[in-house]
C-alpha cells in the first residue's frame, strides 16, 4: 500500500458499506445501448474496466426512473422496465467481479426531454419555451407525486438487482435539479417560491428512496453546488440544498453547473481553460455546513490533489470522471506506488463531445476507450518483430509504448533533440497547455525508461532501414504547417501558430490567420499577453472544426477578450505592417499589424512518407503523416499500427 496518501486510500464506511478506498468512479456511461435497449458486452467490459481499476465506487450514470416521461435521450436504459432485470444484474456482476462496490444514478429528465426522443411534449416543474424552441408544460400535482413514487421504486429495484447503493441525480439540469433552479421553478403553489418550498420535492424523493430500500441502504445524493451561470443560484443555495440533505443521506457528491445553458457546462466538465479542481471551493464550503460525508468532483488529475483535499477537510471522498476515462487504472497505480505511470488527462472532454456527435465515447490519450473489449482480451502476438519508429511525436511514442509492451524490438528514432514532435506548443506557457504539457512530458518519460531504443537527432534513411534492418517499419513523421498562397506570406512578420513561445518577439498589434482550435488558442493566448488581436476566418464561424465542448470553450473564452473576429473573410496580402482582408460582401480592409499568426492548417509529409515505403515490406503510416488531425488520431494510429502487425 502506498503510504504516500494514507487518506485517499483509507476505506470509508456509508451507512452499512465499507468501501474500500475514497477514490470513486463518478457516474458515466456510453452512448450506445444495442438495439434491444440493453447494455451489450461494450458497456460491460466499460464498467469492468473501472472497477479493475481499483475504483471503490463504480457508478453507472444515466439511470432512467420513468422511461415513459423521464428519458432524455434514446439510449438511456429505464430501470421501471422488468424486462431489464437480467441485463442490470449481468452489469452488477462485472463491476463486484473485481473487487468494486456498485452505484446507479437514479435520474429523471423532467423539461430536459427532447419531445422527438419522448414522442411527446416533456413536463417539468413550470411551464416555458426553452432555448431549443420546445414547448414544456408544468407537472400536475399528481405527476410530481407519482415522479417522487418513481424514485423511490426505482431504488428498490437497484437494491433488488444487487447495486450496493444508488446516486440520486439532483443537480445539472435533471428533474430534481428543475424544481430548485430559478432557471426553470416558476410556481407559486408549495412546490415553488421560498428555497424552502423549492427543496420539497427533492426532500420527498429522498424519503421515498429510504422507505424503499432502509436504513443501512446508502443514499448518495449529487448536487449542483453553484449553476455558475448569471440567473442561476449560487454556493448560498447550494449550502441549503446540503444542509437540507444532512442527516437523512448517507454522501453529498457536489458538481457544479447546469445542462439547461451550453456555458455552465463547461464549469460542469471543467476543460483546459479551467483550473486544477475548479469546483472544490464548492464541497469544501458545503462540508463547513453539514455532518454527512461529502464527496468532490470536477478536474482532479494526481493523487497529491486528492489527499490534499481530504486532508484539508474539503471533501471525504472524490470522484474522477474522464481521468478514468483517459486511465482506468489510476487508482490501481497510486496503491502500488506508479502514481508516475498515470496516463494524464486532457479535459479536452473528446470523450462526452464524440458521444454527442458520434453515439461512441473515444479519448485523447487512452486507444481502448470505445473498444474496451481489447483491454481484457488484447490480439496474441504470433511472432515478436524489429520494429523501426520514424518520429517521436503523439502517434510515434504511443506505437514504441504499445510495441514495447506486447515484447516487440523496439527503435525509435527522432529527427529533432527532444521527442512530442507537434506537442513542442505545450511549452508556449499558455496556462491552458498545462494539461498537454503534461501529457506529453509522461509519454516522453514512459518511452525514456522503457526498453525502446530512443535515437534523437536521427532521421530514418536507407542506410538507418539497413542497419536495424527492422520487420516493421512505422512512419510516424508528423505534418508540416500550410502556408497559403498569399502574397508576402512568407515574410519575415510572418509566424506559425505551432512555433509561438512566450518569448516570440511580438509587435502590440496581431492578425491571426485561421480561427479553428489552434488559432482560437493562440489568439487567447496572445490576449492575455496584452496584445491587439484580429482573428480572420475564411469559414462563417471560429472553431468550427471542433466539437461541442471544446467548441464552447473556445466561443466563451474568445467573447470573454477584446478579440476582433472576422468571419467568412480571406487574407489577400500581408505587408510588414498590415493585413488586408476581403469580406463576405465584398468589401476590403487593410488591417495594420506588426505581426501575423499563420494557423492555417497542416499537411501531411507525404514525401518523406513515400522515401520511407520501400525501405520495408511492413510498412505502416500513422498520425499526421498520414492525415493531419489531432492528437486522439495520431494516438489511435499508433496503437492501431501495432496490433494489427501483430495477426
Amino acid at each position: 500500500m502506498n503510504k504516500n496518501y494514507p487518506l485517499l486510500l483509507s476505506p470509508i464506511k456509508l451507512a452499512g458499506l465499507t468501501l474500500k478506498n475514497r477514490i470513486f468512479s463518478a457516474p458515466t456511461s456510453l452512448a450506445e445501448l444495442g438495439p434491444d435497449t440493453k447494455y451489450t458486452k461494450e458497456n460491460l467490459e466499460y464498467y469492468k474496466l473501472r472497477a479493475a481499476g481499483g475504483a471503490a465506487v463504480v457508478c453507472v450514470g444515466e439511470v432512467i426512473v420513468d422511461l415513459a416521461n423521464g428519458q432524455s435521450h434514446p439510449q438511456q436504459i429505464g430501470i421501471d422496465d422488468p424486462g431489464n432485470s437480467t441485463t442490470f444484474c449481468q452489469l452488477v456482476d462485472t463491476i463486484h467481479s473485481h473487487g468494486a462496490a456498485a452505484s446507479a444514478e437514479l435520474d429523471h429528465g423532467g423539461a430536459l426531454c427532447a419531445p422527438e426522443f419522448l414522442g411527446k411534449m416533456p413536463a417539468g416543474p413550470s411551464a416555458y419555451v426553452d432555448d431549443w424552441g420546445d414547448e414544456v408544460r408544468a407537472m400536475t400535482e399528481e405527476e410530481i407525486l407519482q415522479a417522487a413514487k418513481a424514485f423511490g421504486q426505482a431504488a428498490a429495484n437497484a437494491k433488488h438487482y444487487g447495486f450496493d447503493m444508488v446516486t440520486v441525480h439532483a443537480g445539472h439540469g435533471w428533474l430534481i435539479h428543475q424544481f430548485i433552479s430559478p432557471l426553470t421553478i416558476f410556481r407559486t403553489d408549495k412546490w415553488g417560491g421560498s428555497i424552502e418550498n423549492r427543496l420539497r420535492f427533492l426532500l420527498l424523493c429522498i424519503d421515498e428512496i429510504r422507505a424503499a430500500v432502509g436504513k443501512n441502504f446508502p443514499i448518495e445524493v449529487r448536487i449542483s453546488g453553484s449553476e455558475r451561470i448569471e440567473g442561476g443560484y449560487d454556493l448560498d443555495i447550494g449550502v441549503e440544498i446540503a444542509k437540507a440533505l444532512d442527516g437523512k443521506v448517507d454522501l453529498i457528491h457536489v458538481s457544479a453547473g447546469t445542462q439547461q445553458v451550453d456555458y455552465s457546462c463547461v464549469k460542469m466538465h471543467p476543460g483546459p481553460f479551467e483550473h486544477d479542481m475548479e469546483n472544490r471551493n464548492l464541497a469544501a464550503e458545503i462540508k463547513k455546513h453539514v455532518k454527512t460525508p461529502v464527496c468532490s468532483v470536477g478536474a482532479y488529475n494526481f493523487p497529491e490533489q486528492m489527499e490534499d483535499a481530504i486532508a484539508s477537510g474539503d471533501a471525504d471522498c472524490i470522484a474522477l470522471g474522464r481521468a478514468l476515462v483517459a486511465d482506468p487504472f489510476l487508482p490501481k497505480k497510486i496503491i502500488e506506488g506508479r502514481e508516475k505511470d498515470i496516463r494524464p488527462c486532457l479535459r479536452c472532454s473528446d470523450c462526452m463531445s464524440s458521444m454527442i456527435a458520434f453515439k461512441g465515447m473515444r479519448c485523447a490519450v487512452n486507444p481502448v476507450i470505445g473498444r474496451e473489449c481489447d483491454a481484457f482480451h488484447p490480439l496474441p502476438v504470433n511472432q515478436k518483430k524489429k520494429v523501426l519508429i520514424a518520429g517521436g511525436g503523439p502517434a510515434g511514442m504511443q506505437a514504441a509504448l504499445t510495441a514495447v509492451e506486447r515484447g516487440h524490438q523496439v527503435v525509435l528514432c527522432e529527427e529533432r533533440d527532444k521527442l512530442g514532435g507537434a506537442l513542442k506548443f505545450a511549452d508556449n506557457g499558455a496556462p491552458n497547455k498545462l494539461t498537454m504539457k503534461r501529457y506529453r512530458d509522461s509519454q516522453i518519460r514512459k518511452v525514456m525508461e522503457s526498453s525502446a531504443e530512443v535515437r534523437l537527432n536521427t532521421k530514418v534513411t536507407k542506410a538507418v532501414v539497413d542497419e536495424v534492418q527492422p520487420d516493421v517499419l512505422i512512419a510516424a513523421v508528423g505534418a508540416l504547417p500550410v502556408t497559403p498562397p498569399i502574397p508576402g506570406a512568407k515574410g519575415e512578420n510572418v509566424i506559425f501558430g505551432a512555433d509561438l513561445m512566450a518569448d516570440t518577439p511580438l509587435g502590440k498589434n496581431v492578425v491571426v490567420i485561421g480561427g479553428g482550435m489552434i488559432g482560437c488558442e493562440e489568439s487567447v493566448y496572445l490576449s492575455d499577453l496584452g496584445h491587439n488581436v484580429t482573428i480572420v476566418e475564411m469559414q462563417n464561424d471560429i472553431a468550427a472544426d471542433c466539437l461541442k465542448y471544446p467548441f464552447l470553450w473556445l466561443h466563451h473564452e474568445v467573447e470573454a477578450r477584446d478579440i476582433r473576429v472576422l468571419t467568412s473573410a480571406s487574407c489577400t496580402e500581408i505587408t510588414p505592417n498590415s493585413v488586408t482582408v476581403r469580406k463576405e460582401d465584398g468589401s476590403v480592409e487593410q488591417i495594420p499589424c506588426d505581426n501575423v499568426v499563420m494557423a492555417a492548417g497542416t499537411r501531411a509529409r507525404s514525401d518523406v512518407v513515400e522515401e520511407l515505403r520501400p525501405l520495408c515490406d511492413q510498412f505502416y503510416i500513422v498520425g499526421d503523416a498520414k492525415v493531419a488531425k489531432n492528437v486522439m488520431m495520431a494516438v489511435r494510429d499508433g496503437y492501431d499500427a501495432v496490433v494489427d502487425m501483430g495477426l
